[in-house]
């Protein structure tokens, strides 16, 4: 069988796990078991996941832990737009080779990514796809940042957030949110 269409330079097994899916569905797969431990997989399964097959599934774990996820009814709960900034969304908010938020969990990341507004979802879809839109990501991510700080409240600067959580409880330089230099590292 030629699978020249499957040559590419990665040597992450995770990113070569996906292309071989690909290419699986490329020569009429009717299902896919994926299985790796690694959350980036799965991130970028889901994101891919309308170009692979309708019976697609994520396997996970080891013996009596293993578990075998379907990936259709995760992507029909988060909807198209959402499952398309996953990726996004997961680097922004620490992976493996991504920095985290002080004190804020992928739990705490997750409850604010789930209620944020169409128009942070937008931002963590287009990071790193143009750099003509950096400037307005780079604001939209700064306001995600802020909610996930400081739910509910009406700050979107990280200058005045910073400030505020100083000031009102006392917070360690450590447990504030980065500055604006360091989010513009990240989204870089």
């Amino acid at each position: 069988m030629d699978v020249a269409h499957l040559f590419n330079s990665q040597d992450e097994a995770d990113t070569r796990l996906i292309l071989h899916s690909l290419g699986a569905v490329h020569r009429a797969a009717r299902e896919l078991h994926m299985q790796s431990a690694d959350t980036a997989v799965f991130i970028i399964a889901i994101h891919l996941y309308h170009q692979l097959c309708r019976k697609t599934y994520f396997v996970t774990g080891v013996g009596n832990k293993q578990r075998v996820i379907s990936l259709g009814p995760i992507v029909n709960a988060l909807g198209d737009e959402k499952a398309e900034a996953l990726p996004g969304f997961h680097a922004f908010s620490g992976a493996d080779i991504t920095g985290r938020f002080a004190g804020k969990g992928k739990l705490t990341c997750w409850q604010a990514f789930s209620t944020c507004s169409m128009k942070v979802v937008s931002a963590f879809a287009a990071l790193g796809t143009s750099e003509k839109l950096k400037a307005h990501t780079e604001r939209t991510t700064e306001t995600f940042v802020c909610q996930l700080y400081e739910p509910g409240s009406t700050v979107v600067d990280f200058g005045d957030l910073r400030w505020k959580l100083f000031t009102q409880k006392q917070l360690h330089a450590e447990k504030l949110p980065p500055t604006r230099g360091a989010l513009h590292e990240a989204i870089d």
